[in-house]
């Protein structure tokens, strides 16, 4: 990488909301991993599971479980991911949900995928606070 911040590309694999106890981010880099974090927030409810991504070569999942400040029961938007020393920078915002609203969840996750290295830590950044 150049010196200057590199923006990473990235996709929305799977939005949810649940109150369950993980960290802020995680990285999940494996099969295993994977269907270990899916078992983790499937609902009981609903007779069929979420389908679990496959992950290529050089492609991983990142986690985010940020603690929302601005709204109780809002979501969140990533605006962009940059890399810097092996640090991924992620920018996001906190922004509205009306189901979450009507159902009073306040509890937000969202899976992302990445092509690339996988970064030596995540640093969580909000704009809109």
């Amino acid at each position: 990488m150049s010196k200057n911040d590199s923006e990473i590309k990235f996709s929305e694999v799977r939005r949810l909301n649940k109150n369950i106890s993980l960290k802020e981010c995680m990285i999940v880099q494996s099969l295993e991993e994977t269907v270990k974090l899916y078992g983790l927030l499937e609902d009981k409810r609903f007779s069929r599971s979420e389908p679990i991504p496959s992950l290529s070569e050089n492609e991983f999942l990142l986690m985010l479980k940020p603690e929302l400040k601005k709204q109780q029961y809002g979501d969140i938007e990533v605006i962009k991911i940059e890399e810097e020393q092996s640090v991924f920078n992620v920018y996001y915002k906190e922004i509205n949900n009306e189901e979450y609203l009507l159902n009073k969840e306040k509890n937000p996750i969202l899976i992302l995928k990445i092509e690339g290295e996988i970064p030596s830590s995540v640093k969580l950044i909000p704009l809109n606070l």
